[in-house]
This record gives C-alpha cells, sequence and structure tokens, in this order.
C-alpha cells in the first residue's frame, strides 16, 4: 500500500505508526504544553501527516522520559483543538486538520470574552468587504440565481431565528465562492464557524434580522449590478447592523449604528 512505503511503520491494517526515533526526550520538568507544541512542529513539518496513528501514550511518555499524565494531558489539549481523535480501545490519530474543525475549540473564547467578538467583526470586514469586491467581478448567473434564491428564504424565515441565522451563513458563503478564491472560502468556513455564538446571542433579535435581510438585499442588487463599489458598501452597513446587535446583547460600550429601517450612521 502506498500509505506503507511512505510510513515503513504502518500497522497490518495500512493505517501509519509515527516511527519511534521522530519523539524527542524532553526535561521531566516539561510541561504538557511543550510536549503538545512538539507534535505540532511534526504536523506542521509533516512528520505527522493526517490519518496517522500515534504510540500509545506508555510509548511516547517513555520517549520523552515524562510520565504519562503530562502525556495524557498534552493529547487532552490536542484533542480539544482538534487536532487529533483519541478513539477509547484503539488510539490517538492525527485529525483530517480541516479549518474549521481546527477552530471548533475557540468556542469557549467567544463565549465569555466580548472582546473577542468584536476583533470577529473586524475580521470580518476585512475578509468579507474584499471578498465581495471580487464576487461583484466574477459573480455568474447562476450564483445570483442560488443568492437571490436564499434572500427570499430568509424573508420566509424571517420570524425564525434559528432557520434565518442557518440560511444567513449558508448566504454569505454563497457569496464568498462567488469570488472563486479557494482560500478566502477556507477563510469564510473558519469565520463562520467563529460566529455562530454571535449569531446566537443577535439572531434572537428582531430588528438585527430585519436589517439583516434589507442588507443582504442590496449585495445581492450590488452583485447583480457587478457593482464593487455599491457591493462593499452594502456589506460594511451590514456589518454594522451586526456590531450593532452585539453591542445591545454584550453590553459593549463601542459606538453602535443604528439599526432602525436598516440605516447605519
Amino acid at each position: 500500500m502506498e500509505r506503507e512505503r511512505d510510513h515503513p511503520d504502518a500497522i497490518g491494517d495500512g493505517r501509519a505508526v509515527a516511527p519511534a526515533n521522530r519523539f524527542a526526550v524532553v526535561a521531566r520538568s516539561t510541561l504538557p504544553q511543550e510536549i503538545a507544541s512538539q507534535l505540532l512542529l511534526q504536523i506542521k513539518e509533516q512528520e505527522l501527516r493526517p490519518g496517522d496513528k500515534l504510540p500509545a501514550e506508555r510509548q511516547l511518555a517513555q520517549m520523552m522520559v515524562v510520565s504519562r499524565p503530562v502525556v495524557r494531558e498534552a493529547l487532552r489539549a490536542l484533542a480539544l483543538m482538534g487536532v487529533v481523535d483519541i478513539r477509547q480501545g484503539d488510539g490517538t490519530y492525527i485529525t483530517s486538520l480541516e479549518p474549521k474543525q481546527l477552530v471548533a475549540h475557540l468556542d469557549f473564547v467567544f463565549a465569555k470574552d466580548s472582546v473577542a467578538l468584536t476583533q470577529l467583526i473586524e475580521a470580518r470586514r476585512v475578509v468579507e468587504t474584499g471578498n465581495v469586491r471580487l464576487a461583484a467581478q466574477r459573480v455568474t448567473e447562476p450564483e445570483i440565481a442560488g443568492i437571490q434564491d436564499l434572500v427570499e428564504t430568509l424573508a420566509g424565515c424571517i420570524d425564525d431565528p434559528t432557520r434565518f441565522s442557518e440560511t444567513d451563513i449558508a448566504l454569505h458563503s454563497a457569496v464568498c465562492a462567488a469570488a472563486g478564491n479557494f482560500l478566502l472560502l477556507q477563510f469564510m468556513s473558519i469565520i463562520n464557524t467563529l460566529g455562530e455564538l454571535s449569531r446566537e446571542r443577535t439572531g434572537g433579535l428582531r430588528a438585527v434580522r430585519e436589517a439583516a435581510l434589507q442588507d443582504h438585499q442590496r449585495i445581492l442588487d450590488a452583485l447583480r449590478a457587478h457593482d464593487a463599489d455599491a457591493a462593499e458598501q452594502a456589506m460594511q452597513a451590514h456589518l454594522d447592523h451586526v456590531e450593532a446587535g452585539l453591542v445591545a446583547t454584550t453590553g459593549s460600550d463601542r459606538a453602535e449604528p443604528a439599526l432602525a429601517n436598516g440605516q447605519a450612521r
């Protein structure tokens, strides 16, 4: 099997086991974070790859000359990050390392830190305003039709916060896909994952949903006209309203754009 040629230490069913000599000895005083960092470095340098099976916990502890509890804590931290998958009775495997999975563990940060939510909005402004400009230049008629369907779906579920939020995510993803840039699509996947909590907070506000519906219609109109400037302005206005919703739910003292009639200050 190809996997066995790449990894001399592949186990019988073809799954690779990382060679023992890849795990350096570390000082007994090393914190679990340092063990985790060593494993992350090996992943970065592609010495460990998606699907690889790590040596057993006892073996890792012996290789690194640390206690098993230290190794266990390091692996648990990596599992929370979505880097490894600990399968009871089977072993520990490197995950697929997909961007969306790797940021899922940050949910607890956004749950407790309104500053993190504010920074998420800042990131969205950078990514989504630039992306929508590209989309305005490249969007196809079938893509416009698909976005139109999503806007109509939004209008139809204005009284259903959960469905509205799901459709909103799908719409932003569709706009991003229209830009035709794979990396931006990956960034948008990460943003959507991190933004689930903010949507939960703001989605319960009728004013936010009404403003979002109007904003998305303006974005659609700009895309249909292939007007990059208008598309960027519509996206900025939409993110103003999103931030206003967060202000209302988190008590932030940042300036709040007006939501009335869908207009931003």
